[in-house]
């Protein structure tokens, strides 16, 4: 199914919804409006994510703004953990949109995951690595992860 023939197969409730999650920049809520907005035959999942990337581009102008991540942002974020971080990870994942560099303190005491700080997607990541570096030199913490290098397979999409 084209984006234009599901679009106009929801119902307007689901649309506005859709549109909704969208602006917020919330993709997998928009793509779940989608796949049980009751459309019959119901939508295949990558038509559901091709539909929220197309409302993305032509909603573009009416996007919450991203929240700032620069380094002194990032410091009152690592600040206001219950504990002062031990070190900083980064960390590659993809998604259906590309590959996404996440950033995440790691706290004192039994391993777990670390406290998301920040998470950038685009293509040039010599300014979040840069961030990232900048921001564990003013805590004085350790920076893990992948190094000034592109993300994993990136070169296979």
């Amino acid at each position: 199914m084209t984006p234009h023939e599901l679009w106009t197969a929801l119902p307007q409730d689901a649309r506005e919804r859709v549109d909704a999650f969208v602006v917020r920049r919330k993709r997998i809520m928009a793509v779940k409006e989608i796949w049980e907005s009751g459309v019959v035959p119901r939508p295949d999942l990558n038509d559901c994510l091709h539909l929220t990337a197309v409302r993305t581009e032509i909603l573009t102008d009416r996007l919450v703004p991203l929240p700032a991540q620069d380094v002194d942002t990032l410091a009152g974020k690592a600040a206001a953990l219950p504990e002062p971080p031990t070190a900083l990870e980064l960390e590659w994942d993809g998604d259906s949109w590309g590959w996404i560099l996440l950033l995440g303190a790691v706290l004192p005491g039994p391993p777990g995951c670390p406290r998301p700080l920040a998470r950038w997607q685009q293509a040039d990541w010599t300014e979040p690595l840069a961030t990232a570096r900048a921001l564990a030199d003013r805590l004085g913490v350790p920076l893990r992860g992948p190094g000034d290098d592109d993300p994993p397979y990136a070169e296979a999409e």
